[in-house]
């Protein structure tokens, strides 16, 4: 049997793109269309009034269903779309989207400690974002923006809070599980390769896919933290040649939120989510940010000598 010949493995780059954003649009539209429908039997068929007639934030009721359409939202956007666009431009999926190679231990291990240590100064880096003043031209466009970070912190607040152990899991694999997979999937396993094979550039390649990784999240008050992220999970899926490092960290970075807020609600105390890691010492924060570059060099140096025979 002849192998398979992907359908835009010869494409042109804008073709590929343009494919891209297709198959993004209509499986995100299609997974929520049948989320919907499959939806109806366990939330009843008000669920679309529900979900279009404006969310109550307050109302406790509504918790499962905005958690059930997250995770479709998470399938169609971010987990479908990869696997479709590598299917057209691979005939060996995993391998195109890097999935086929074992990372070694020490790479996700210091990557994992990093994001933890690195806390104090991604949060001096959101606190720097967050007294960006736009121009008075600007004012609507600034309020807009506000407001659209409240919302994003309510909901957040909304889904992490909980004291037992099934929401705890359901929250696992909702804002650290699935993120985990879909986003590295996206941004690195299919953008920024895209985005390296067309320009030949590998940093500007990782630079420009973090910037569509912090811009895409619609937080604009934590834009800078979210790039710094982005580069250093960049940095890893190309240093390792492994899209499971980048996975494997970017999962340690979202599961600590959710196990430390998961722990202070079951003993019965107060954790904002927003003030894990924070602190105004700058020599922690110095320090922080010297670790940071510490281990992110101890990284680089595993990957290079992983290669020499």
């Amino acid at each position: 049997m002849e192998p398979r010949t992907p359908i835009l493995a010869t494409a042109s780059p804008i073709l590929q793109f343009m494919m891209l954003l297709a198959i993004i649009f209509v499986s995100l539209l299609i997974t929520a269309l049948l989320g919907i429908l499959i939806g109806i039997p366990f939330f009843g068929t008000g669920i679309l009034d529900n979900l279009t007639s404006g969310i109550d934030y307050q109302d406790p009721t509504m918790i499962p269903l905005l958690k059930y359409m997250q995770v479709v939202n998470q399938l169609g956007l971010f987990i479908i779309p990869p696997f479709l666009f590598a299917f057209m431009m691979s005939s060996n999926i995993p391998g195109y989207l890097k999935l086929d190679r074992k990372p070694i231990n020490l790479s996700w291990l210091a990557g994992g400690l990093m994001v933890i240590l690195a806390l104090p100064f991604l949060h001096w880096l959101a606190d720097i974002n967050n007294t960006v003043q736009f121009p008075e031209f600007m004012s609507g466009l600034e309020a807009w923006m506000r407001e659209s970070e409240r919302k994003a912190e309510e909901m957040t607040e909304l889904f992490i809070n909980v004291d037992t152990y099934p929401a705890f899991l359901v929250n696992l694999l909702m804002i650290a599980i699935l993120p985990a997979i879909g986003e590295e999937l996206l941004f690195r396993g299919v953008i920024l390769r895209f985005l390296k094979d067309w320009t030949g550039k590998v940093h500007l390649a990782v630079i420009l896919s973090a910037f569509i990784f912090a811009s895409l999240h619609f937080q604009f008050y934590g834009f800078l933290p979210r790039l710094l992220l982005g580069i250093l999970l960049g940095y890893m899926f190309v240093w390792s040649g492994s899209l499971w490092v980048p996975i494997i960290v970017h999962f340690i970075n979202n599961a600590m939120a959710v196990l430390i807020i998961f722990i202070a609600n079951r003993a019965g105390r107060t954790a904002e989510l927003e003030e894990i890691g924070s602190t105004s010492n700058i020599y922690y924060i110095i320090g922080s940010a010297v670790i940071m570059i510490l281990l992110t060099w101890i990284i680089y140096y595993a990957e290079k000598k992983k290669e020499i025979p």
